[in-house]
This record gives structure tokens, C-alpha cells and sequence, in this order.
């Protein structure tokens, strides 16, 4: 895979999500598919945060990002 064929791959996959594998061909298919099945099972910091906010905001405590930072 080509850097440009990276590129508009990716471009495809953040457009459009896991959808966009339809629409690859071959090796570079299962490829993505591995990559993204690992992502989607890896610990998400910026969900985490989310809840974080969310959890503070509903219970009326203080915080910072300070907080937030690992």
C-alpha cells in the first residue's frame, strides 16, 4: 500500500467507519479490519473523560482537567 492509498484509505474509514471495509479490496481489507477490531477493544482516554465530566457535572463536584489528566 502506497502512502497516497494510506491516506485516502484512512480518510475513508474516518468519513464513514467500519462501513468504509466494503468498499477496500483485498490484503489491505483484513488488514484494516485487524486494526480497527483492536481499536475498538482498546481503552478509549477520551471516553473515559467523557464519563468523567458527565459524572462530576451530575453530582455537582468541582473539578479541572487537572483532574482529568493521567
Amino acid at each position: 500500500m502506497t502512502r497516497t492509498e494510506y491516506k485516502q484509505t484512512r480518510r475513508l474509514i474516518r468519513d464513514n467507519g467500519r462501513y468504509a471495509l466494503r468498499w477496500i479490496q483485498g490484503q489491505a481489507r483484513i488488514e484494516w479490519d485487524v486494526l480497527l477490531f483492536n481499536i475498538q477493544d482498546s481503552k478509549d482516554p477520551l471516553s473515559e473523560r467523557q464519563s468523567i465530566v458527565a459524572y462530576c457535572k451530575r453530582e455537582g463536584v468541582a473539578y479541572t482537567f487537572h483532574h482529568l489528566s493521567n
